[in-house]
């Protein structure tokens, strides 16, 4: 899946980003990877939308063929680990953060930026 990039400036100091991400990502079921002073590493599974849930169970009750096929084009392609990358590089008066992510977890991402003070 291709990745996407999310920039934000908060007055925290580059560690507190961290340690505020290791705690939210974790709460939001994503594992930690790896963890330095600069950048975590988090691998978790994006939730499912319901309306490929409910498509893929229509296709298995319409024909056994078209419900394979979207199982495994759609649903087991989107079910794969998937990273998300939190940086913080220092600037003056606070901290650059930048977080590499893939699209469907962009709302987790969104949620966590929300939560940091803003520069």
């Amino acid at each position: 899946m291709a990745q996407m990039v999310t920039n934000s400036r908060t007055t925290l100091p580059g560690e507190e980003v961290i340690v505020r991400a290791v705690q939210f990502f974790t709460n939001e079921k994503w594992r930690p990877q790896t963890q330095s002073a600069r950048n975590a590493t988090f691998e978790g599974k994006p939730p499912i939308p319901w309306g490929l849930l409910i498509l893929t169970i229509i296709a298995f009750f319409a024909f056994i063929v078209p419900g394979i096929i979207l199982y495994i084009l759609l649903i087991a392609r989107m079910y794969r680990l998937q990273n998300i990358v939190v940086t913080a590089n220092p600037i003056t008066g606070g901290t650059e953060v930048v977080i590499s992510h893939t699209k469907s977890a962009k709302k987790v991402v969104n949620q966590f930026i929300n939560l940091l003070p803003p520069a």
